[in-house]
């Protein structure tokens, strides 16, 4: 356990904040301004880094409101949390028990490891949130679309074919206030055109990008690749080794890194080779389009961390260089 650092576990919840201090007391309290500012009060007094689940959306108001405050806050990940709980033989689940391992497990972390929430731009959290309503469209897309293979009445289907027409133009809108809420940011709108530039990359991942991994350039090679559910998770243990397998990782990051992967393994001169390379060592298609999505994550990061990085598309040299930075 940390004993320098102070921290204050919340459990975050719809309706309810499930509070445990320093000193082991525990407070329920309805998730609204006068809760969340008893809050931040207590951690103002004892100088406390308030620890708190990533929960999608409940948690936001927060997370902003101690950025406001000037109060550090910490957004642990849910599923290492719940381990933790579990190393601690803490198999029940409670909101009075979780709020306790949320408190314990930020004071187990390292210094440089704490998820400290960081104060973000209008713009991505604009496109955050166009994201996630686009990416909930598309599913509602699929649903709606599926149902023409079994209807036959030409109302029923004319009905079907008009809502499906609207969400494509819904999902459209989207698409452009993303790129809009891009170009009013100078950073995102400069790292949006070097990506644009590789052979594979297209706007569906440079959004997904901005809106789950803002922080992209700050990212060591293999942090990038598990970031984003792109890196070979090995499971060996004395004589049993299973195969390695991609795991975890941002659901919509690995998704879009696997479609442009698809991409990248036909028209992308690198990677392309690298995907027939894999191929032909006996690899499986999975396998090798993971690697490639690897290669692209780790590209895309060392763009976003160099300045200066140059990608060439015509020289053999220049082929080599792109090769060693994947």
């Amino acid at each position: 356990m940390n004993s320098v650092r102070m921290h204050i576990g919340v459990d975050v919840g719809k309706n309810c904040l499930d509070i445990c201090f320093p000193d082991g007391k525990k407070e329920h309290l309805k998730n609204n301004k006068p809760g969340r500012a008893r809050i931040i009060h207590a951690a103002k007094k004892l100088d406390a880094i308030v620890c708190f689940e990533a929960t999608g959306i409940y948690e936001e108001d927060l997370a902003n409101e101690c950025l406001a405050a000037g109060v550090r806050a910490a957004r642990l990940d849910a599923w290492k949390t719940r381990q933790y709980a579990k190393s601690r033989g803490r198999i029940e689940k409670t909101d009075r028990l979780d709020c306790e391992m949320i408190r314990d497990f930020a004071s187990s972390l390292e210094d440089g490891k704490m998820p400290f929430v960081k104060p973000r731009s209008a713009a991505h959290s604009l496109i955050k949130e166009y994201a996630k309503i686009r990416g909930n469209l598309m599913k509602a897309r699929v649903v709606v679309s599926s149902q023409l293979e079994f209807v036959r009445d030409k109302s029923a289907r004319k009905s079907i074919v008009a809502i499906v027409e609207k969400i494509e133009q819904e999902i459209a809108r989207l698409e452009d206030e993303c790129g809009k809420a891009v170009g009013e940011d100078e950073r995102m709108s400069s790292l949006s055109r070097r990506f644009l530039e590789v052979k594979g990359v297209g706007p569906c991942l440079v959004r997904a990008i901005f809106a789950e991994c803002p922080d992209i350039g700050s990212f060591s090679k293999k942090g990038i690749a598990k970031f984003c559910g792109k890196a070979p998770i090995a499971s060996k243990s004395c004589t049993i080794e299973k195969q390695s397998r991609m795991r975890r990782g941002r659901q919509g990051l690995r998704q879009a890194f696997h479609m442009a992967a698809l991409s990248a393994s036909k028209h992308n001169h690198v990677l392309r080779e690298t995907y027939r390379r894999l191929m032909s060592n006996g690899k499986s298609k999975m396998t090798a389009l993971g690697a490639v999505g690897r290669h692209l994550a780790i590209l895309l990061n060392n763009i976003a961390k160099y300045p200066d990085f140059k990608i060439s598309h015509e020289s053999e040299d220049g082929k080599r260089k792109l090769h060693a930075t994947c």
